[in-house]
């Protein structure tokens, strides 16, 4: 059986692309528990917020893997979209859970829904403050956003992003990993330019 898919963008090509990789709680044997979720560790995913994990949070990621699974995105996003809602319920910023809703999205052919998420996200993380939060979903919704052809709002969100990243308060590591991955990717660069 094919394993779930996952949304990630490869700096190391001259343009930024996306690969299609297994997400490591995928690989768990049927008898393993879906509790045990952990966050993707990818070069611009986007990790669990602190606390935000909750055994309910949990319980409806490991769901929305299960149906990732079995290749069901449309119905995985309902629980991801699930466990993002108790996670705001709760009072964490639901970084991870909405990276997974992305996801399922972008898998499921709906390039909008996934970018839409994110930038709800980029919303949600610049009210708490968590600029590395904020600036990896707005890199991810530009992208998106590219590859639907909407060359807008690709722009509108690489300006914010280029501005964001000029913030002193930015973690170097992420200015400079975003920054490089701006310069190196065709689509966003035109988007900037144009």
């Amino acid at each position: 059986m094919r394993t779930a898919l996952s949304l990630l963008a490869v700096s190391t090509l001259a343009v930024s692309t996306v690969v299609i990789a297994p997400h490591p709680s995928d690989a768990q044997s049927e008898t393993e528990p879906s509790a045990s979720v952990a966050p993707p560790a990818a070069s611009t995913g986007i990790e669990e917020s602190e606390g935000e994990l909750s055994v309910d949070v949990q319980r409806h990621v490991g769901r929305g893997d299960e149906l990732s699974n079995q290749l069901r995105f449309t119905a995985a996003a309902v629980e991801y979209r699930r466990a993002a809602e108790i996670a705001r319920r709760e009072g964490h910023l639901p970084s991870w859970t909405t990276w997974k809703l992305a996801n399922a999205y972008f898998n499921g052919d709906n390039l909008t829904g996934a970018a839409n998420a994110l930038d709800q996200l980029a919303n949600e993380a610049a009210d708490v403050g968590d600029l590395p939060v904020q600036a990896l979903a707005i890199f991810n919704a530009a992208w998106l956003h590219s590859k639907a052809g909407h060359r807008t709002e690709t722009g509108t969100r690489v300006a914010r992003l280029e501005r964001l990243l000029r913030s002193p308060y930015m973690p170097i590591a992420i200015r400079d990993h975003l920054a490089g991955l701006l310069k190196t990717s065709r689509e966003l660069a035109v988007a900037s330019a144009g």
